[in-house]
């Protein structure tokens, strides 16, 4: 079976580009993940939008923020995960983007992005470093919370 097509089941459960944005643009927070000289860093990450890109917030002496350079390579990929517990409360969608990443520097940009993190309640520190994760390839799942072979049965029909 060819996996880059699935099938039955599998398809089923798989999210479309779209769903996986949305469930990025619904959570605050995600985990980060870069690779140096082969270790991995992995960081839980506050998360915003802005001009259409998933940004990360960084403290400056964070894990990752330590991992990537200043000039960051375009060969460099990161990858971002999070799991969004859905409205109907029977699935969780599982989003994975990868990209490569870039700083946001210019000052008229960071105050957007401080300013959108305000609003989301999250934590900006003076030392807050925005990595915008640019073009991601999405790859999301539906994980079911219950399966229908152990929904309660219907003792009334008994």
């Amino acid at each position: 079976m060819d996996e880059r097509h699935p099938t039955g089941p599998e398809r089923r459960n798989r999210l479309t580009e779209q769903e996986c944005r949305e469930a990025l643009a619904r959570t605050p927070a995600a985990r980060l993940a870069v690779t140096r000289r082969g270790l991995p860093r992995i960081e839980l990450v506050g998360l915003v939008h802005f001009d259409g890109e998933p940004v990360v917030l960084l403290p400056e002496d964070s894990p990752v923020a330590r991992a990537l350079s200043e000039v960051i390579s375009p060969r460099r990929l990161v990858a971002l995960q999070t799991d969004d517990l859905t409205d109907s409360r029977r699935e969780v969608h599982s989003v994975t983007a990868v990209a490569r990443p870039r700083w946001i520097a210019a000052c008229d940009d960071v105050r957007e992005c401080r300013r959108l993190a305000e609003a989301r309640g999250l934590d900006v520190r003076s030392d807050t470093w925005f990595l915008a994760l640019t073009r991601p390839t999405f790859v999301g799942h539906r994980i079911p919370l219950r399966s229908p072979l152990h929904a309660p049965q219907d003792h009334a029909r008994m």
